[in-house]
């Protein structure tokens, strides 16, 4: 098996990474409300300057590793500490290819991303009944923030 590489998805990558939102969202019971499309995802990786995709390649830069892996993520840019905090939004891993390190590295690549940004944090969200996920931030130094609770709007 080839070298794991991390790396900023392009708009090369659109047709690798739009399949792995769509699964994440079967997975976490979404697909009714997704609404993310080849267009749309272009402008998040062509334009947004405080948000992306990293990747999970092969060490020959091409996707997939394994089957795949993907983190969403945003930047808060003013915070208390006057220094960004990352957000990432999702941290996906395709089930055949999970307990392999795909996962960590897209972690660890975040948060050499969010050093380099400047940032002081990174947060997330993970389901109460995805037992493995909260096992497996927990491992890679994870806490969870007993004194916030996440509450939402629709609109």
């Amino acid at each position: 098996m080839n070298e794991l590489l991390v790396r900023e998805a392009t708009v090369h990558d659109i047709d690798s990474v739009l399949p792995l939102m769509q699964r994440l969202a079967a997975f976490e019971g979404y697909s009714e409300q997704f609404k993310v499309n080849r267009n749309s995802l272009e402008q998040l990786i062509e334009h947004n300057t405080q948000a992306g995709v990293l990747l999970a390649a092969e060490d020959s830069g091409e996707v997939p590793y394994c089957g795949a892996g993907m983190l969403v993520y945003f930047y808060q840019p003013f915070t208390y500490a006057l220094k960004p905090w990352m957000v990432i939004k999702e941290l996906f891993v395709v089930a055949k290819c999970r307990g392999r390190g795909v996962g960590e590295a897209l972690f660890n690549a975040a948060q050499a991303h969010c050093i380099a940004r400047g940032g002081s944090k990174i947060k997330w969200e993970v389901l109460v009944e995805n037992q493995s996920a909260q096992r497996f931030y927990k491992r890679l130094g994870g806490q969870t923030e007993s004194r916030w609770q996440i509450m939402s709007l629709e609109l």
